[in-house]
């Protein structure tokens, strides 16, 4: 279970260029999906998203000591072939995780795994790094922790995450965020309070980003 009274504090501690860097994609998101038909990795909106995605991902070191020497030249390409799973995925929260289509999932994990690896290639063995992954995903989705060494030495030893490894395999990422979706779901008052929280600052209507807050929760701490 959660600490709200952590939570809150973490929240109001949160640096703000960070969550004005998730605002900046996550409220134009919202804008553009709010009637349900488009999205942002339509063929209308994916050059705006990849700008944006560019504008944040730099700055959150997301590249930083890959093996691909263009990342978001291979980041452009990945963004158009997660379209469709990306359409899937967006209907899901966190609370649906175990919902979600395996194809649908693995898609987009070896798409945006692969932006580090050498010349954009799919890793063979299946590991990647796990922030390559995720934030992007944390930005776009909004349904899981980005994953850095802050959050990972954080995350209590019962989700079995891979603390001090940053490289994950899909199995490794699905299981913990299985074990987050199981928790979160038990935990009324956390879901409430995160529930107020993202409306006040999203709108009554607008998806709930759950992972952005937990991310928060173990980024300052346990």
């Amino acid at each position: 279970m959660f600490d709200i009274e952590k939570l809150k504090s973490r929240i109001d501690s949160f640096p703000s260029r960070y969550m004005k860097n998730f605002d900046y994609v996550w409220k134009w998101k919202i804008r553009i999906e709010s009637n349900g038909s488009a999205n942002i990795f339509d063929d209308k909106h994916r050059g705006e998203a990849y700008r944006r995605l560019c504008t944040i991902l730099p700055k959150w070191q997301t590249y930083r000591n890959g093996d691909n020497a263009d990342p978001l030249r291979t980041l452009k390409e990945s963004l158009a072939n997660i379209s469709e799973a990306y359409n899937q995925l967006r209907t899901y929260t966190m609370l649906d995780f175990d919902s979600i289509p395996f194809e649908t999932l693995e898609t987009v994990w070896h798409e945006l795994g692969r932006v580090k690896e050498y010349n954009g290639k799919r890793n063979e063995y299946g590991p990647y790094s796990i922030i390559s992954v995720c934030k992007p995903l944390l930005l776009i989705w909004g349904q899981t922790l980005a994953f850095d060494s802050f959050v990972r030495k954080h995350i209590p030893r019962s989700y079995r995450a891979p603390r001090y490894s940053n490289r994950w395999s899909l199995d490794e990422w699905m299981r913990v965020m299985k074990e987050f979706s199981e928790c979160l779901k038990k935990d009324r008052k956390t879901l409430e309070f995160i529930g107020n929280e993202s409306e006040e600052k999203y709108g009554k209507d607008a998806i709930i980003p759950y992972g952005r807050f937990l991310d928060i929760y173990y980024w300052k701490g346990p």
